[in-house]
């Protein structure tokens, strides 16, 4: 079942999202891409508290609405990344993880070494959101080995996003690493995503409109 999901009132696109549980079976979950005449974009992600599944919507989102995206009619969905979605109906990928001492979370991870063969095939931007710094949630804002694997696949590009934290969402093992007067709150930079976004638009639309030699 899909569902969609819209998180700013003044821009009309939704974003198609999966809904149903996790496959039984191990392998990928077939995920059909909307069909809208144009690139058809993957945005995964792996959240702990929801920060980073927001960041995700709104790539997935402001993709669609920026110049680039209605202009190419490019559409986009959204999925967790514990449902394994496949990548291969696609003809772009964004993938992205809350940072956890300086690591993404396991899942994501995981993800990543499954579909590597699909993602050096097609276009593909990874994306970490975390309190970077001198903070436990992520030095630098960035996994190096993520980074290392994206130069692998030939990945178009890395951002790292200032993240959100809410002493209120911690579980106790969380709060014992994060103590009470540390910095907190919704660092998140909007119009940075969203102008990220329309990065991601701009060169999913050129690479389709590259014909294909044969």
């Amino acid at each position: 079942m899909t569902d969609s999901l819209v998180m700013d009132p003044g821009v009309a696109a939704a974003v198609p999202v999966l809904r149903t549980a996790a496959p039984a079976r191990a392998g990928l979950l077939p995920f059909p891409a909307v069909a809208g005449g144009g690139p058809r974009v993957l945005v995964v992600f792996a959240s702990r508290h929801g920060a980073t599944r927001e960041i995700a919507a709104e790539l997935a989102r402001w993709s669609c609405a920026s110049e680039a995206g209605r202009g190419g009619r490019l559409t986009a969905a959204l999925a967790p990344v514990e449902l394994q979605p496949d990548p291969s109906a696609f003809d772009a990928v964004v993938v992205g993880s809350a940072l956890y001492s300086g690591r993404w979370l396991e899942p994501a991870r995981r993800y990543l070494a499954d579909v590597a063969p699909e993602l050096s095939r097609r276009p593909t931007w990874l994306f970490s959101s975390g309190l970077g710094g001198d903070q436990p949630w992520g030095p630098g804002g960035e996994d190096a080995e993520v980074r290392a694997f994206g130069d692998r696949i030939g990945a178009r590009g890395h951002r790292a996003f200032p993240g959100r934290l809410e002493r209120r969402l911690l579980s106790a093992a969380e709060r014992s690493v994060w103590p009470a007067g540390s910095a907190a709150g919704d660092l998140r930079d909007w119009r940075a995503v969203r102008g990220w976004a329309e990065e991601i638009a701009a060169g999913a639309v050129a690479r389709c409109a590259v014909p294909v030699p044969g």
